[in-house]
């Protein structure tokens, strides 16, 4: 059964990866798998996680009536597991309430003004990208002995369906932070 906190991000990767809960089956001599079931994604985005431990937050000034304001505080991460099990915001006292969470896009919104006070925050992000990237492979994998055939007057090129899955796999890769291509700039300080 997948954890509760994960639906949004399994439902995400899903609709990347046009994943039917019932696209197929593999039978072994004591169970089925069925793909793409909630199970299977969430495995899928285990394999792409990141554990954070007590991450700095950083505050996010706005104003109201004139005056700063420090409610909205950014996590740094986005597509974070939502849930207090999994999920906690904590000061230099220990954990905090009175905040709501955009786990979506990494944004903790307190009711009040906590004065640019520092929190920290614990839980696990999930690269969305890169395990959409991994179904799109394993569904290539699954119709790569698919054949092409003509018949009546008519083609069939049923192989460019793994093809095209592979391409897609490429596409969600280079979107990934952690299968793409990354960039650094560097600046040497030694001159």
């Amino acid at each position: 059964m997948a954890r509760t906190g994960m639906q949004t991000l399994i439902d995400t990767v899903r609709g990347f990866a046009n994943a039917a809960p019932d696209e197929w089956e593999v039978t072994s001599d004591s169970s089925i798998v069925t793909y793409w079931s909630d199970d299977e994604i969430q495995r899928v985005l285990d394999r792409h996680k990141q554990e954070y431990i007590h991450e700095l937050m950083d505050a996010q000034p706005t104003y109201e009536s004139g005056s700063s304001v420090y409610k909205r505080y950014l996590l740094g991460v986005a597509n974070v597991e939502s849930g207090t099990a999994v999920f906690k915001v904590e000061d230099v006292a220990g954990t905090v309430s009175g905040y709501t969470a955009d786990y979506t896009r990494g944004i903790v919104t307190f009711s009040t003004d906590q004065s640019g006070k520092s929190f920290y925050w614990s839980g696990f992000a999930y690269d969305l990208y890169a395990a959409a990237a991994d179904i799109w492979r394993m569904k290539a994998s699954h119709v790569a002995g698919l054949v092409d055939f003509s018949t009546d007057g008519h083609s069939i090129k049923r192989s460019q369906q793994a093809q095209q899955y592979l391409n897609m796999s490429q596409y969600f890769q280079s979107r990934s932070t952690s299968e793409g291509v990354q960039t650094s700039r560097i600046v040497r300080d030694d001159l």
